[in-house]
C-alpha cells in the first residue's frame, strides 16, 4: 500500500477535505502554442498531477487541469482551491515555456 494513502480511520481522513469545497476554487485558461496535449499532460504529472483522462484530464490535491486541443498548441483549463492557483499558474507557464522551446 503506498504511504500516500489516507485511510486511516482517524483524524487524518479529513485533513485534506478543505479542497473538496467548490466555493473556494477559481479557473483560469492558458493557451499555450506550439505544444501538444501529450507534452502537456507531462508537465502536469510533474506538478503532481495524476491522470484521470490520457490527454484531457489532470488531477492533483486542490487542483484539475483539463486540456482542450487547439489548432496551434493547447488550452488548459485550471479548476485550483484558491490558495493554489497563482502558484500553480506560475510554476505551469515557466515549465511550459522551456518545453515550448
Amino acid at each position: 500500500m503506498p504511504i500516500s494513502t489516507s485511510n486511516f480511520g482517524d483524524e487524518r481522513d479529513g485533513k485534506y477535505s478543505e479542497y473538496e469545497r467548490a466555493d473556494l476554487y477559481d479557473q483560469e485558461v492558458i493557451e499555450v502554442a506550439g505544444l501538444d496535449a501529450a507534452t502537456v499532460e507531462s508537465l502536469l504529472k510533474k506538478l503532481g498531477g495524476g491522470v484521470v483522462e490520457k490527454h484531457q484530464q489532470i488531477e492533483g490535491l486542490g487542483w484539475k487541469a483539463t486540456i482542450r486541443p487547439l489548432e496551434s498548441g493547447v488550452a488548459v483549463t485550471f479548476d485550483a482551491h484558491d490558495e493554489l492557483l497563482e502558484d500553480l499558474l506560475r510554476r505551469f507557464e515557466e515549465m511550459a515555456d522551456r518545453a515550448a522551446r
